[in-house]
């Protein structure tokens, strides 16, 4: 069982060392682009939530 977790572990480092990873500024910029697109359809979200809640009031007349 060792010997098979101890396989795993040296296959895992090996596959690591073959990832390219993204540069500071590539970071910096994706996390941006997510922030925006967060912040956009929470922006949405909100807006189609208060469009519902202004119809379901016409209709039923609560308040």
């Amino acid at each position: 069982m060792f010997e098979r977790i101890s396989r795993y572990v040296r296959e895992v480092r090996n596959e690591a060392k073959k990832v390219t990873w993204p540069s500071s500024r590539q970071t910096l910029a994706f996390t941006g682009v997510v922030i925006l697109m967060v912040a956009v359809l929470a922006g949405f979200m909100a807006g189609f939530n208060a469009l519902l809640n202004w119809a379901l009031t016409a209709i039923l007349g609560t308040a």
